[in-house]
């Protein structure tokens, strides 16, 4: 019986990749660098913000000290704050879908966005009421498809409501292919949903939807065939 529900964060409830992207791509422009959109959603989808930077700056033959790091992070939150002013669409269904599951369901955000962030947009759209707690970049070291964002998030189910809670009671919605893999490593349901990525990219879910709109009528049935 499934009794907690997680979800990611960037491009599950909010779409925010696109103002990822361009905040990363104005920040590693400073470094005299490009970042293609095509290389984003293949290569970075799903990366912290650290890690992203580790990974790309290795991929053009750069190396950083973790202060350089740390800057570059910093450099990149404050063009994502700065755009969000642009607007920031949240995806069709998912208040609906955080309405029929409320009360129902222990519900929480497993993201490898900054908690910080994430907090930001959820006051700005009034979903914060929604959501029990948040694991963020801000409190994992290993970033998706490691597990340990969703082991943090079990463990804090554990502690603030349920001690007996098991992996295999939580459903994961992810929108790639690294976290639909860090939810299966973790020993957790997942359901896909296609907003960032094909359906055939994220294949070891053990459900992929378009939408939320999709399954708002039928997640109770389906959550019993997870």
């Amino acid at each position: 019986m499934i009794k907690a529900v997680i979800f990611d964060f960037d491009g599950v409830i909010v779409d925010s990749e696109p103002l990822h992207l361009r905040a990363f791509q104005r920040t590693v422009e400073t470094l005299g660098l490009k970042l293609s959109t095509a290389d984003y959603y293949l290569r970075y989808l799903a990366c912290d913000d650290k890690s992203f930077f580790r990974r790309f700056l290795e991929d053009n033959g750069q190396r950083c000290t973790e202060q350089e790091i740390a800057r570059l992070v910093k450099e990149k939150g404050i063009c994502f704050e700065e755009m969000m002013g642009e607007g920031i669409r949240i995806f069709p269904g998912v208040v609906e879908f955080l309405e029929a599951i409320r009360g129902k369901f222990h519900v929480a955000i497993g993201s490898g966005a900054l908690t910080e962030e994430i907090n930001l947009i959820l006051r700005s759209k009034n979903l914060s009421e929604f959501f029990g707690f948040i694991i963020g970049a801000d409190d994992t070291e290993n970033p998706k498809p490691s597990p340990e964002v969703y082991l943090k998030c079990l463990e804090r189910l554990r502690t603030d409501y349920d001690g007996t809670i098991k992996a295999a009671q939580c459903v994961v919605f992810e929108d790639s292919p690294h976290g639909v893999l860090a939810a299966k490593r973790a020993g957790m349901r997942c359901v896909g949903i296609s907003n960032s990525c094909s359906g055939d990219e994220l294949g070891l879910a053990d459900r992929v939807a378009e939408s939320f709109s999709e399954i708002i009528d039928d997640f109770p049935e389906m959550f019993k065939m997870l």
